[in-house]
């Protein structure tokens, strides 16, 4: 049997911008009050009210007056579909304000019902969100019983037709744009204004007064279940933003923020099946720009701790121009989940790996001050090697079949011949080679037999004897 649960968002037109709950804050729309906060109604303002009236009954200097952006909404609406997503990904968008999410098949996921409204309820909470909540079998009966204020969400089976009993026939004309109005209004004229009242009508007598397409919209509210046609499909782009409701000077106080919107981008990731390799944070204020920073990984990563990690340390390299009022995560690209095979008893998982302390420096000391050496196809070994910002993912490199130094000098060290001895730092045994170098032939011949040597302290050094000058030189150590 399929679960819908529907949440409904009364105050989205409010909720969506940025204002401060403890201050009363009423949405205007053509010149007449279309939502209002707690605080504005303690003081007696009601929706439909017109502006006038709102300044006169309050004329606090806190006042918070705003325009309708239904741009914004429907923001606001795709953003908590994607966070919806990680918890079904069965959902659709219900009218202007609301979301309707199956949850049936993914109780067992969850735990129980009880556990995932309680989760659903306190982010939502977290998000300064106040959802109304309808469970039912199918979306209409969903939709309804969010207007129940005092109903048990938790009835879930052929009982939420005794829920719908009190709710008022004028719901209809809010939820179906106008559809149903006159079929409303010829039911209240006849002293049907429940809900309760029409679904005891015969279905002949209630089909000959409001007509077919009432009916079979009744007959799909008392079904007992509702399968949706296909599932949600997210873009391939993550994007939240929190609203505090008050001024931050302190960047501590922007981690809990940071914590919260990360879990939820680490959520979504894994839900698509995709992994993140950069991340860019805003510190949004209701008035002027929003500062923006960058945060990368060497390696692609999901993980909510190891983005706020790096998070962190580059937050305490950036200063805040003025104080922050809200914060915002976006994720303009994923890639492909690359899964690599680890070794079942390896105990490398208990030390921190290069990339990690890779990300870890550059997010402290930036982007420029971490570098590593990368091969060059060159023959010649001073062009053989170059400075790269980018850790491979494969640290260990394809050698040639002779040893190689692990460092090489900027300059090769001259190495002096007394007596048959080669002399650098020390007398110097050779240990194998030649092996023949040569490249270059188009521009300036060169011509080189390298070996294996070392040194009087037992170093091993690599040194080679250049064909056309005679002369020797140790170019690198070897380990």
């Amino acid at each position: 049997m399929s679960l819908w649960l529907c949440l409904r968002f009364p105050q989205l037109a409010l909720e969506c911008l940025a204002h401060r709950p403890e201050d009363p804050a009423v949405v205007i729309e053509r010149q007449r009050v279309y939502a209002a906060n707690d605080t504005a109604q303690l003081s007696g303002v009601a929706v439909g009210q017109s502006t006038a009236t709102v300044r006169a009954l309050l004329t606090t200097p806190e006042l918070q007056v705003f325009e309708r952006n239904i741009a914004k909404e429907t923001k606001c609406l795709e953003q908590l579909e994607q966070w919806a997503y990680s918890f079904t990904p069965t959902l659709e968008r219900c009218w202007a304000d609301s979301l309707q999410l199956e949850v049936g098949r993914c109780l067992k996921l969850h735990g129980d019902l009880g556990e995932l409204l309680t989760r659903l309820e306190g982010e939502l909470k977290q998000r300064g969100f106040t959802p109304c909540l309808g469970l039912a079998p199918n979306r209409s009966a969903a939709w309804l019983l969010s207007h129940d204020a005092n109903g048990d969400h938790m009835g879930t089976g052929t009982d939420f037709l005794k829920r719908l009993e009190p709710l008022p026939l004028r719901l209809l004309e809010g939820g179906w744009a106008g559809e149903f109005s006159a079929s409303v209004e010829q039911l209240e004229k006849a002293g049907f204004v429940a809900f309760g009242d029409i679904l005891k009508l015969p279905q002949p007598t209630l089909g000959r007064r409001c007509g077919q397409n009432f009916q079979t919209w009744l007959d799909g509210v008392k079904a007992s279940s509702d399968v949706a046609t296909q599932d949600f499909k997210p873009a391939p782009v993550f994007g939240d933003n929190l609203w505090f409701g008050f001024e931050i000077r302190n960047k501590a106080e922007l981690r809990p923020a940071m914590q919260q919107l990360l879990n939820a981008m680490a959520r979504f990731a894994n839900a698509i099946q995709q992994q993140v390799m950069s991340i860019e944070w805003q510190l949004l204020r209701a008035r002027g720009a929003a500062d923006a920073f960058t945060v990368r990984s060497s390696v692609a990563n999901n993980t909510a701790e190891h983005w706020f990690d790096l998070s962190c340390l580059t937050l305490e390299q950036c200063h805040l121009n003025a104080d922050v009022e809200g914060l915002a995560l976006q994720v303009r690209s994923f890639q492909e989940w690359n899964a690599t095979a680890e070794d079942l008893f390896d105990d490398s998982n208990t030390r921190e790996s290069l990339h990690n302390l890779v990300d870890r420096l550059r997010s402290r000391l930036g982007l420029q001050a971490v570098q590593q050496i990368n091969v060059c196809d060159a023959h010649l070994p001073e062009h053989s090697q170059c400075l790269v910002q980018d850790v491979e993912r494969h640290e260990t490199l394809s050698t040639p079949k002779e040893q190689r130094p692990f460092w090489l000098f900027d300059e090769p060290h001259p190495v002096r011949l007394t007596n048959g001895t080669l002399h650098w730092n020390g007398p110097l045994t050779l240990l194998s080679g030649p092996e023949r170098i040569e490249d270059n032939w188009w521009l300036e011949p060169v011509s080189r037999d390298y070996y294996i040597a070392q040194t009087q302290a037992g170093q091993p050094v690599w040194l080679f004897h250049d064909r056309r000058s005679q002369c020797w030189y140790v170019q690198g150590l070897l380990p």
